[in-house]
């Protein structure tokens, strides 16, 4: 069997991106609806990283920003999912949305979020390893996750960037 490549995940419909607004280096606004499977952090990372690169964030920034993500989609999937190597077409949804806004001092941030629709599960039920939260919350500014029985969504703010 053959690797898949972005045309077959295109043709499977696991990636639905959907961008609003346009600010002066392209859409303000980023959103992914992603399937429950373990591509999905790859898709996320590709979006996020190709729309950064349009709004002239800082290579070293934006590859943390991609880190995060993958991340944050990775913990959604595994632990909110449940989902594993040996899962397929589990039907959840992972939603990442990525908006450009004002920062402290003139600068700029980007929101990011991430949601799911799992079962939130404290960090000690979590499966080994497991370091994604410290990792994220090392990368950003601020970081809240919000969980309940009918899904977390983690908040990001990251840190700022000048205008460019």
């Amino acid at each position: 069997m053959a690797p898949p490549s972005e045309q077959d995940e295109q043709a499977s419909g696991r990636r639905h991106p959907r961008v609003n607004g346009f600010g002066s280096h392209g859409p303000t606004v980023l959103e992914l609806s992603l399937r429950a499977d373990l591509v999905s952090a790859s898709i996320a990372r590709d979006e996020l990283a190709a729309w950064l690169v349009d709004h002239a964030w800082p290579p070293a920034h934006a590859d943390e920003l991609v880190l995060v993500v993958s991340e944050a989609v990775t913990n959604s999937i595994q632990h909110g999912y449940g989902v594993g190597p040996d899962t397929y077409d589990h039907p959840g949804l992972v939603r990442v949305r990525a908006e450009v806004g004002p920062g402290p001092h003139g600068f700029r941030r980007v929101h990011l979020v991430v949601s799911d629709d799992g079962r939130w599960r404290e960090p000690a039920e979590r499966l080994r390893p497991g370091h994604g939260l410290f990792l994220i919350r090392a990368l950003v500014a601020e970081m809240t996750i919000d969980g309940r029985s009918e899904g977390t969504t983690v908040t990001i703010a990251s840190r700022v960037s000048p205008v460019r």
